[in-house]
């Protein structure tokens, strides 16, 4: 009888160990189909993030300085992106990284910091001061549509890739007095080839 118990035993382990397995290869390989990859003009430049969409939701409404939403590290309150460049060898790539702001957003645009870092030597370093979201008011030149906020513009004669890393925040000063008031954003590169 005791051998029975011991068989039985086994065998359950067994079973709860396979299945730990598949269930811990399924939850990776799902991870793996999160990483979606965009695609710009001319199939030169493309942006990658490790979520299910490029957009960033301002997850804390209440008003902050420009050094704390510069130290923001909580899940969910930046949003890390990568720009990579494929060109020949005697090619120029320009692209520009634009925020594209949700229609239904409430909050005002003044309202609004945006801050920029680029990955140096596995550390963010900043691309520019904290500053107000501030829309373009025509397209422009690399096609970044009227409306949106240019962080960032770079032109290359080299392959590489940047990785970045966006922080956004209700400034200091500020009256959010609506609890559903929301901003939320699309990170988009675009680019050309030269």
């Amino acid at each position: 009888m005791k051998d029975k118990n011991v068989v039985f035993i086994v065998l359950g382990v067994s079973v709860l160990l396979v299945g730990v397995l598949v269930l811990a290869f399924f939850m990776f390989f799902q991870g793996q189909k999160d990483n979606i990859t965009e695609e710009v003009k001319n199939g030169v430049v493309s942006m990658n993030y490790k979520t299910t969409t490029n957009e960033f939701r301002l997850a804390n409404l209440t008003p902050m300085n420009n050094e704390l939403g510069k130290e923001l590290r909580d899940e969910g309150t930046y949003f890390d992106f990568s720009v990579s460049s494929e060109m020949d060898s005697d090619t120029e790539v320009s692209y520009e990284i634009a925020l594209i702001k949700d229609e239904n957003s409430t909050i005002p645009d003044s309202d609004i910091m945006v801050y920029l870092e680029k990955e140096s030597s596995g550390s963010y370093a900043k691309v520019a001061d904290p500053e107000p979201f501030t829309p373009v008011k025509k397209k422009t030149k690399l096609g970044s549509p009227s409306g949106s906020m240019v962080l960032k513009q770079v032109s290359l004669s080299d392959e590489r890739v940047d990785n970045y890393r966006l922080r956004i925040w209700v400034r200091e000063g500020a009256t959010v007095v609506d609890p559903a008031a929301s901003f939320q954003v699309k990170v988009k590169v675009y680019g050309d080839a030269k």
